[in-house]
C-alpha cells in the first residue's frame, strides 16, 4: 500500500484520516464530533492530487483496516460510511461507537464523558484553563473552577482536529487551542507535540 499511493499519503491522509462522520455532521476540515450518547464520528478532508495516488488501493486498504478490527472488537464498533474523492480532495467518514474505539483504532488517546468520570479515569485536570464565553476565549480561570460543577462534560484528546460537541464549550485548556464556534474547538498541535502524546492533550470543558 505505501509503495502504491505512497509515505506522504499514509502520513497526510491516512493518520489523520482513518476517522468518521455522521450523517449529521456536515465538515470541510477534519472534525471528532463527540455525540450525546457516547458515539464518535469524524469526517477528514485531505488533498488527493497526486498522480501516483490510487482511490481503489487506498480505499481497500481503509476498508480491510475496519473490518479488521471489527473482527476482534465487535462489528459495530468501527465502521467506514463513505470514501470519496472529487476535485483533487479525498472525505472519508468512519463511525465509532464509543471513544475508546477511536482511541484505540488511531492510537491517539481519548476520553470522553463526564468530569467526575474523567477523573475517575486517571486525568487529573493539571493544566492552565481558558475560560469560553459566546464562542470567544476569556481569562484564565482556576482549575478549581473547572472542576465545580459535576454534571460538566469533558472530552480530553490528543490529536490535530477541530472537536465538535453536543453542547456549549465553557473552557479549554491554554495550549494548542482555538475557537471555532460555541461548540467547536480547533487543536493545532506544533510539529514537536506529535499525535497520541501525553503531552499534547487537549481539555474540553462543555456543557
Amino acid at each position: 500500500m505505501k509503495r502504491l499511493i505512497g509515505l506522504c499519503l499514509i502520513a497526510a491522509v491516512l493518520a489523520a484520516v482513518l476517522t468518521a462522520c455522521g450523517g449529521e455532521l456536515d465538515a470541510n476540515r477534519n472534525t471528532v464530533y463527540v455525540q450525546k450518547k457516547g458515539k464518535i464520528t469524524e469526517a477528514t478532508v485531505e488533498p488527493f492530487d497526486k498522480g501516483y495516488y490510487n482511490q481503489e488501493e487506498l480505499e481497500a486498504y481503509v476498508k480491510e483496516r475496519v473490518e479488521n478490527y471489527a473482527a476482534e472488537h465487535g462489528e459495530k464498533s468501527v465502521e467506514m460510511d463513505k470514501f470519496e474523492v472529487a476535485d483533487g480532495v479525498a472525505t472519508l467518514h468512519i463511525n465509532y461507537a464509543g471513544y475508546q474505539d477511536y482511541a484505540d483504532f488511531n492510537g491517539v488517546k481519548m476520553f470522553a464523558g463526564t468530569v467526575p468520570q474523567a477523573l475517575a479515569a486517571g486525568f487529573d485536570f493539571n493544566t492552565e484553563f481558558l475560560e469560553v464565553e459566546d464562542g470567544v476565549l476569556g481569562d484564565v480561570v482556576d482549575s478549581g473552577i473547572v472542576l465545580a460543577d459535576d454534571t460538566y462534560k469533558a472530552v480530553i484528546l490528543s490529536t490535530k482536529a477541530d472537536v465538535k460537541v453536543d453542547g456549549t464549550v465553557l473552557f479549554v485548556s491554554s495550549k494548542y487551542t482555538g475557537i471555532a464556534a460555541k461548540d467547536t474547538v480547533s487543536i493545532s498541535l506544533p510539529e514537536d507535540a506529535m499525535d497520541g502524546e501525553e503531552l499534547a492533550l487537549t481539555y474540553i470543558i462543555y456543557k
